[in-house]
C-alpha cells in the first residue's frame, strides 16, 4: 500500500472515530474485500489497466455509494486513483487490515508508535493525510485560515531555538513532540491545523519538522488553487504594501498569490520573497552585496579601533 494511501486513510479513521462510525467503515471495507474477492468481472474491472481511473470510480460510486458510509467510499475512490490497478485488490485488503488496526487502538485508548520510514516516504504519507484534512476544510471554506496558522506557527517554531530543539529532537518521542504541538495549538488554532502539525511531529523526521510545516502551507494553497508567497521584509507590510506585493508577485508567477509575511530585520531593507521554486530579492542587503561584486569593494569593518576606542 502506498504511502498516501496509508496518510489518507489515517485522517479518514480520525475522522470516522470522532463521529463515532469507525467500526461501521471497519466493517464496510470488509465488506467490500468480500465483494471484490467473491465477483470475478468486478475484480478484474477494478484491476484492468486498460479501464481509465474515472471509469473505475464509476463503477465504484455506482456499485457502493448507497451501501457504505460516505468515508468508505472516500477512501476507496482515493486508493483506485493513487495506485496501479493491479494493486486495487491488495491495497482494499491492506485497508481492511490497517483499519481493524486503528479500530483496536481506538478501542484501547492508545496510539502506537509509527513506523520509521525515509524522507520521501514520510513527505508521501503527510500529503495523504493532508488530502484527507484539506478537501474537508475546502468544503468548509476555511482554507485560508487553516494556512495561516500553519504558517505562522512554522515561523514561531523557526525563531524559538528552545521549542525548536525539542520538535527536532530525535530522542524524544514522537507522541512525545506531536503532543507538545497539539499542547501548543489546541487554544489557538483550529481543529485541522492542531491535526496537520501534530502528524507532522509524529509521522516525518524530526529534523524536517519546519519544512513540513512550510510544505504543508503549500499543499494548502494548492487546494484552493493559489500560490503562497513566504515573504521575509526588514519591517512589517502595511495591508496595501501586502496587497500590491500579491499583485506583483501574482502577475510573475502567473497565479492567484497569498502573501505570508514575517519581520527579518537582518535584511536592513526591502523583502525577500519566495514563491514555489521562484526567488525574489529586493532587500538592501542583497543590493550592497551586489554592488560590492560589481565593484570589487572589499567587505567593511565598521567597529571602532582600539586607536579610535582611547581617544
Amino acid at each position: 500500500m502506498r504511502e498516501s494511501i496509508r496518510g489518507y486513510a489515517d485522517g479518514v479513521f480520525e475522522d470516522a472515530a470522532a463521529s463515532g462510525d469507525l467500526r461501521q467503515v471497519v466493517d464496510d471495507l470488509a465488506g467490500v474485500v468480500r465483494l471484490v474477492a467473491d465477483n470475478e468481472n468486478l475484480r478484474g474491472v477494478l484491476a484492468d489497466p486498460g479501464v481509465p481511473v474515472s471509469g473505475r470510480r464509476a463503477v465504484v460510486e455506482d456499485l457502493l455509494a448507497s451501501r457504505v458510509r460516505p468515508d468508505t467510499l472516500r477512501l476507496i475512490l482515493f486508493a483506485l486513483a493513487s495506485d496501479r490497478a493491479p494493486e486495487v485488490t491488495d491495497n482494499l485488503a491492506a485497508l481492511a487490515a490497517w483499519a481493524r488496526r486503528a479500530q483496536r487502538m481506538e478501542e484501547a485508548g492508545r496510539r502506537e508508535a509509527e513506523d520509521p520510514v525515509g524522507r520521501m516516504a514520510a513527505r508521501e504519507r503527510l500529503e495523504g493525510y493532508a488530502a484527507a484534512i484539506l478537501e474537508r476544510v475546502a468544503e468548509r471554506g476555511s482554507l485560508a485560515e487553516v494556512e495561516d496558522e500553519l504558517f505562522r506557527f512554522a515561523r514561531v517554531v523557526e525563531s524559538n531555538d528552545e521549542l525548536k530543539a525539542v520538535l527536532t529532537d530525535r530522542a524524544i518521542a514522537a507522541d512525545a513532540r506531536a503532543g507538545v504541538v497539539g499542547d501548543l495549538l489546541s487554544a489557538k488554532a483550529q481543529a485541522p491545523t492542531v491535526r496537520l502539525a501534530s502528524y507532522s511531529a509524529r509521522s516525518g523526521s524530526p529534523r524536517d519538522f519546519v519544512g513540513l510545516l512550510d510544505w504543508l502551507v503549500e499543499l494548502a494553497a494548492a487546494e484552493a488553487d493559489r500560490r503562497v508567497a513566504e515573504v521575509r521584509s526588514a519591517v512589517e507590510l502595511s495591508d496595501d504594501e501586502r496587497s500590491r506585493l500579491a499583485a506583483a508577485l501574482g502577475w510573475l508567477t502567473g497565479r492567484t498569490v497569498e502573501v505570508r509575511d514575517a519581520v527579518d530585520a537582518r535584511l536592513l531593507g526591502g523583502f525577500v520573497a519566495t514563491v514555489g521554486d521562484t526567488v525574489v530579492e529586493g532587500s538592501v542587503r542583497h543590493r550592497l552585496e551586489q554592488l560590492r561584486e560589481r565593484f570589487h569593494l572589499p567587505e567593511i569593518n565598521i567597529a571602532p579601533t582600539a586607536q579610535q576606542e582611547s581617544s
